[in-house]
């Protein structure tokens, strides 16, 4: 195993710039469901037309992806190893005892 792996959250995210990227991180990944959907119910109460809406709600949705992938950019490969192990483990069903 790697030594990156190894290392914890706290480790890698250890200067000012990096804590803002975690948290724009964190917030995109939200954002990408609710962006549009904030967006599209904004949208439909204030009465605007369908192409409007659907345009905003594109504009809207690329912003949040820009702002993801440069947080990524910022936290860099170690942070998204990390991410990538810790949802190995999660969504891996337990070995089976036989």
């Amino acid at each position: 195993m790697s030594n990156q792996q190894d290392m914890n959250l706290k480790a890698l995210v250890d200067t000012p710039l990096k804590k803002v990227a975690m948290v724009a991180f964190v917030l995109t990944n939200i954002g990408m469901f609710a962006v549009p959907a904030g967006l599209g119910t904004m949208g439909a109460a204030m009465g605007w037309p369908t192409e409007d809406t659907v345009s905003i709600v594109g504009i809207g949705f690329a912003i949040n992806e820009v702002i993801l992938f440069g947080s990524i950019a910022i936290l860099g490969k170690p942070l998204v190893n990390l991410i990538r192990v810790k949802l190995k483990r999660i969504f891996k069903p337990a070995p089976s005892d036989r």
